[in-house]
């Protein structure tokens, strides 16, 4: 079965003209998202993915209304691979696992992607070490900044002296409560 997936980022731009051409290039069943293509939660590209059967083939009008980033690219199609599922885009022949071609192509990709993991990998745990080498302290630095601390003394003088709430006190110094709290806590 070829099944469409569709989405557009808001609610003001028009998701038919995808739906149509996904119906007009065969796709029996189609599943769609209005979202940001950064958000996760996709209920449409959700409800797709425990859909699909093995020998099916996901098609797409272009790659980006279904991939956030390469990695997750590679995510999404291994997930397929998994199933036994095939990968289309309409506008992006390249990006077609019902091909040889396709599939080397995706397998290049997954390939540069897994690289750049490994150079991060690589400088990350190199740059640990030097720093490490030269007594760096490493993570975050304990304690309030010193712009928080003013901030919180301002509060407290406000709280305590004029007598306001502290929800107050700390909306006019600008501070959250919780740092609030967590700076006389921890004196």
């Amino acid at each position: 079965m070829t099944v469409g997936y569709a989405r557009v980022s808001t609610s003001d731009q028009n998701i038919e003209t995808q739906i149509e051409l996904l119906k007009e290039n065969g796709c029996e069943k189609i599943f769609s998202d209005i979202a940001s293509g950064v958000r996760e939660d996709r209920n449409g590209l959700i409800e797709m993915l425990s859909y699909l059967r093995k020998g099916d083939i996901i098609m797409v009008y272009k790659t980006d209304r279904i991939f956030r980033s390469l990695k997750n690219m590679i995510d999404l199609i291994e997930k397929f691979n998994e199933k036994g599922v095939l990968f289309k885009s309409i506008t992006e022949p390249a990006f077609d696992t019902t091909s040889a071609n396709g599939k080397f192509v995706i397998q290049i990709f997954g390939a540069v992607a897994e690289f750049e993991r490994n150079l991060i990998s690589e400088r990350t745990k190199s740059g640990l070490e030097g720093a490490r080498k030269r007594k760096t302290l490493l993570g975050r630095p304990k304690g309030a900044s010193k712009k928080s601390l003013e901030k919180y003394q301002f509060a407290k003088h406000l709280y305590e002296n004029k007598r306001i709430s502290i929800d107050k006190a700390c909306n006019q110094a600008g501070i959250s409560k919780a740092t609030f709290y967590r700076i006389e806590n921890n004196k």
